[in-house]
Order: C-alpha cells, then sequence, then structure tokens
C-alpha cells in the first residue's frame, strides 16, 4: 500500500510539475512577444514621424531600364484582410497575400512603360495561382510580350499551380537540383460521421437540394456516387482546361501533359533518376541554371547591369508607388467605376483572413456610392458562399446600387457558388472564366449538439419551458422532433428563396432554375450554357460590359478595401510569437497543422444566426 501510494504521489507530482512548466512557457513567451513589440512600436512610430517630416520626397524614381519583378508571397487574393488569430496560431509560416489584379494592372503598364524591359516572374513563395487566376494573369502577360519584351521565369522549385503561370513565359529556369511534380487535379475531404459518433456529438444536418454536397461529411464516412459523378464532371473540365493552358504556353500539342504523366516513371529512369533532366528532356524547362548563372542570364535578357554586377529589378510595390502619380494625372476626371471585392466565405459581421465578413462589403458598397463621378460598379466575387444571413445582406445592399441607376456587374473569379452567386444573380451581367466553379444553387442548415457527451460523462440536463419549443433546440439537450421539422422547412424556404431570386435575376423560370439548381457545380463554361452567366472573361471583360451599361467609353477604376488595422496586426503577431514558444516545433507539426486547418476554419465559418447556408464546402478553388 505504500508503495502504491508513493507511486500515485509522484505521478501527482510530475503532472504539477509538467502543468507550472507550460505555464512557465506560456508566460516566458508573452515576456517574448512583450519585448519584441514594445521596441517594434516605438520604432514604428519613429519611422511613421520620419517618413511625414520627408514632406513631397515622393518615390524613389526608376531606373532607366529595368525588370518588373513580380515575387508574390501567400496567396493571391481579391482582398487581403488581417489574418485571424487561428490562422496565426497554426500557420507559422505566414505569408501575406498578394492582391491578384496589383499584379495584373503592373504588367499591363509596364508593357507601355520605356523604363521596363522585362517581366522576371519569382514564383517560390507563392502559393497557387489557381487556373482561373492564372489565365487573367496570362492575358496581361500575352500584352506584355505584344509590346516586343521577354518574360522570365525563375525557381529552384516550381509547383504544379506556379509551374502553369511559369509556362506563359519565354524563357522558364529552374535549378539544376530543383524540380517540378506534375500529377494532375484531386479532390479529397475529411469525412466526419464516424468521428463525431466516437467523441458522441451529434451533428444535426438539414438540406434542400438533393445534390447539395456541404453536408455530405457530417452524414457520411466516404463520397456519394451521385457526387463523384458531379466532381468527375467539373474535375476533368478544368483539368482539360490546366492542361491546355499549359501546352499552349509551351507550344506543345494537345495531350502533352497527361502523356507526360503516364510515362513519368520511365522517363526519370531514362535520365538516370535526375528530375530537372527529365523536365528540360521533355521541353517543360529551357534553361537549368544555378543562381549565379540565373543572374548571369537575365542581365542579357534586362539588357542593363547595376552597380551590384546584377540585373536591375523592380519590385511591384516599389512600381505601384512610381505609378500612383502618373496613374492620377492620367486619369484625372474621367468617371469612376469602382471594384468591389468579396474574397473568402461569407460570414455575418467583418472581415478576416478567409472570410468576407457581410458588415466590411456592406461598408465598401456605402464607400463606392458615395465617390464622386460614380458611373458603375464591379463586383468581384471570390466566393464558395456561407451564411444565407450574410449573403442575403450583401444582396439587399447590391439591390440599392440597382435602385439608384447605377450599372452593376459581377466578375466570378476562381469560385462564385452557393451563396457567392446569391449575391450575383441580380445584377445587370454576369461574367466568368471559363475555369471559374459556380452554382451550388442549395440550401442547408447544420449545427452541432453534446447531449451524447453528456450521458457519456454522466451529466444530466432538467428542466422546463414555457412551451414546447423553449429549449427544443438546446446544445447540452440535442434537438426535438418539433424543432427539426422547423429547421427542415427553414431550409427549404431558403431554397426557395434561392431559386426564385434567381429566377428573377436572370429572367428564367422556376423551373428552369430548378433543373441547373439542386446544389450541382458548375464551370464558368457550363454555366453559360445553362444561362447562368452572360459573357466569358476575366475582370476587364466585366469592367468594359460596366462602362458600355453607363455609356461611357473612358473611364478609371478603383478597388475598394482597408487595410489591417494596428489591433489586428498585434494580435496576429502576439498569437505567432506565443505559438513558436509554446507549441511543437517542425516540420512534422506544421504538417499536421496545414491539414487541422482547414476542418477548422470550416467549422468555424458556421456562425449563420438561424445556421442555414449556402454554401459549397467542395468548391475551394484548385490550382
Amino acid at each position: 500500500m505504500r508503495v502504491t501510494l508513493r507511486s500515485n504521489q509522484q505521478g501527482e507530482a510530475v503532472l504539477i510539475l509538467r502543468f507550472l512548466k507550460a505555464i512557465w512557457r506560456f508566460l516566458s513567451g508573452v515576456s517574448r512577444v512583450i519585448s519584441v513589440l514594445v521596441p517594434l512600436v516605438f520604432v514604428g512610430v519613429f519611422i511613421t514621424a520620419f517618413s511625414l517630416s520627408l514632406g513631397d520626397a515622393g518615390p524613389k524614381p526608376l531606373p532607366d531600364k529595368a525588370a518588373l519583378l513580380i515575387a508574390p508571397s501567400g496567396a493571391l487574393v481579391e482582398d487581403a484582410p488581417a489574418p485571424t488569430p487561428l490562422a496565426a496560431l497554426f500557420n507559422q509560416e505566414y505569408q501575406q497575400p498578394t492582391v491578384l489584379q496589383d499584379i495584373i494592372s503592373a504588367i499591363r503598364w509596364a508593357a507601355e512603360d520605356d523604363r521596363i524591359s522585362a517581366v522576371v516572374l519569382d514564383l517560390e513563395n507563392v502559393s497557387g495561382p489557381t487556373t482561373s487566376q492564372t489565365v487573367e494573369i496570362s492575358a496581361a502577360i500575352a500584352e506584355f510580350k505584344d509590346a516586343g519584351k521577354p518574360v522570365i521565369a525563375r525557381a529552384d522549385f516550381y509547383s504544379q499551380a506556379n509551374y502553369l503561370l511559369a509556362a506563359q513565359a519565354d524563357q522558364v529556369l529552374l535549378h539544376p537540383e530543383g524540380g517540378l511534380f506534375l500529377e494532375g487535379f484531386s479532390v479529397y475531404r475529411a469525412y466526419l460521421r464516424t468521428f463525431l459518433e466516437r467523441v458522441r456529438v451529434t451533428m444535426h444536418v438539414f438540406r434542400a437540394g438533393d445534390n447539395k454536397s456541404a453536408v455530405e461529411p457530417y452524414l457520411r464516412d466516404d463520397m456519394s456516387d451521385g457526387e463523384r459523378e458531379v466532381i468527375t464532371r467539373w474535375l476533368t473540365g478544368l483539368w482539360s482546361a490546366f492542361t491546355g493552358l499549359a501546352e499552349s504556353g509551351r507550344g506543345m500539342p494537345l495531350g502533352s501533359m497527361d502523356a507526360f504523366i503516364a510515362a513519368f516513371p520511365e522517363k526519370l529512369n531514362a535520365s538516370e533518376n535526375d528530375l530537372a533532366e527529365t523536365l528540360l528532356a521533355a521541353g517543360w524547362i529551357d534553361v537549368l541554371a544555378d543562381h549565379a548563372e540565373m543572374d548571369a542570364a537575365l542581365i542579357k535578357w534586362v539588357g542593363a547591369e547595376d552597380e551590384a554586377g546584377l540585373a536591375p529589378m523592380v519590385s511591384l510595390e516599389q512600381y505601384q508607388e512610381a505609378l500612383a502619380t502618373r496613374r492620377s494625372e492620367t486619369e484625372q476626371g474621367l468617371p469612376l467605376i469602382v471594384i468591389v471585392p468579396v474574397e473568402g466565405t461569407l460570414v455575418p459581421g467583418e472581415s478576416e483572413e478567409g472570410m468576407a465578413g457581410s458588415d466590411t462589403i456592406t461598408h465598401y458598397i456605402e464607400t463606392a456610392l458615395e465617390a464622386d463621378a460614380l458611373a458603375a460598379m464591379v463586383l468581384r466575387v471570390n466566393s464558395p458562399g456561407g451564411s444565407v444571413f450574410a449573403s442575403e445582406q450583401i444582396r439587399r445592399k447590391l439591390f440599392e446600387v440597382r435602385e439608384r441607376g447605377i450599372p452593376l456587374v459581377v466578375s466570378m473569379g476562381s469560385v462564385a457558388a452557393s451563396g457567392g452567386y446569391w449575391i450575383a444573380a441580380e445584377a445587370d451581367e454576369i461574367w466568368a472564366l471559363p475555369t471559374t466553379i459556380t452554382g451550388s444553387i442549395g440550401a442547408f442548415s447544420a449545427f452541432p449538439t453534446i447531449e451524447g457527451v453528456f450521458d457519456y460523462i454522466g451529466v444530466t440536463v432538467d428542466g422546463l419551458g414555457t412551451t414546447s419549443l423553449a429549449g427544443a433546440a438546446s446544445f447540452e439537450r440535442g434537438l426535438s422532433p418539433e424543432m427539426a421539422s422547423i429547421v427542415q422547412a427553414l431550409s427549404v424556404g431558403a431554397y426557395q428563396d434561392f431559386v426564385q431570386l434567381v429566377a428573377d435575376g436572370r429572367g428564367m423560370t422556376r423551373e428552369a432554375v430548378e433543373q441547373v439548381a439542386d446544389g450541382l457545380v458548375w464551370t464558368g463554361q457550363e454555366a453559360a450554357m445553362n444561362g447562368l452567366v452572360d459573357g466569358l472573361g476575366g475582370l476587364d471583360e466585366a469592367v468594359a460590359a460596366a462602362a458600355s451599361l453607363a455609356g461611357v467609353e473612358q473611364w478609371r477604376t478603383r478597388r475598394t478595401s482597408v487595410p489591417p488595422s494596428f489591433e489586428s496586426l498585434f494580435i496576429e503577431e502576439l498569437s505567432r510569437s506565443l505559438t513558436q514558444s509554446v507549441l511543437p516545433k517542425g516540420a512534422w507539426f506544421q504538417a499536421l497543422a496545414n491539414s487541422f486547418t482547414p476542418v477548422v476554419k470550416s467549422v468555424s465559418s458556421l456562425r449563420d444566426p438561424a445556421h442555414l447556408y449556402v454554401q459549397c464546402l467542395l468548391c475551394a478553388p484548385l490550382p
């Protein structure tokens, strides 16, 4: 007995010691954050004051001849709000996203700028781009090349996604020890039915639209046959578009990429297992070069050399700053077309990283309506949908735009599905890229209850209510049959509303809409054939359509955005610093976090006050 007692006491002591160590690590992390951030605040204040003291010094002049360096970091987005504390916590290698339209506009201006002799695509740190994003960037690159200027892509390693953009360059450079893996597209998702059963959480799911796939992960352990059929259709179409764009960029016949992937093991063996040589022999890469050789090659392409013996480079940020005054002078007095970005899952409240808050978007629209010389508005949508409440808030605000007689055109980016289509349906015109993922016209309701958990741990919940509905939807008690029927009716009602607003907005009958609704997902090409969009094209085409509706021949554009607040940046840095002090380090943990984060984000986005959603969880943009 004494031995057992001593063992238990030792075990308790160990646990207490571990707990105290964890607290100490946390406090040490806080101390480190404070020790870092406080000086940073003072330095920031000093830099700001110093910058203001410079007055009208203006941007640094550009070299007489230089390359425009396009070196995006993170994801390419339409709008870039500050990351959430959750994202900061798990993503220790977070990189600030790059706004897609900044890249496109810079390349277009550079095509006519005598100071810019080449474009260099440094794609090492970019996540993506998607096929749709590459389509739009490629149009700008084509204009640049038509001006007789070269485009060079360089990287140590190419992902399949960023290679598609690199393939549009005149020369593709790769480090001899680098590589590129072409593998195709896939759609895999986590199915939670068994997991939810094991943790004794009941996920109540109600849907309208037989093909509303968003709810399948909560109801199944695998993909349904119907969902496989739907995904196969649009996934095959997107892969065909990807391979076609890559092959045309490289001047290869159609089918070359599929043939290369099929024969890759044999081709790799023939090159003595040298990946870079395999890619070079197949024609996917033009030159194998180390960093010094890349630098020397760029000097020849740019046609100039700086004091450091390198090709002069102008960063995207520097070029935009230099162009600001020029654009202002060139476009002064022209009618204004405002571009309102909608980036991420639609949620009530303010926008966060990966989430488009209805309050933020409606504020964007209100700000645009107050602009002088406003001629038209373009809603740029890159969203898989989300909350019914958030979608309806945005739709009602957009209705005010049309009530004022201001033309409203929607430009669909990589994805504009479900709630993304809800807010688009009533626009004067809808434009999509052939590779846009859209449709998914359906509705569902989902929320968890933990009565099973309480039962397992021996907790009981008891009480009373004044009516049969009081407490009928309790997190602790579950859902009564009566309340379940109500929620199902609300889901059906949301779906019926969705179908009707599409019918009204598109000038279609309900029967015609129902044929292409039911939660079905379409590519932009298919959506055009089904009457869901008016034209195929990117943001430029949508802006031109808005100008035509407004009756203006010349115009200027402006994108609404809100820079991240100091508070949000502080929280981000605090979360990341604590992470580095407390959480495990290493690639294994980062990989685990990267796998876990999408599931957490998906659940955290379910914040509709009525638990009603128009969201396509499978409609994440593909590379």
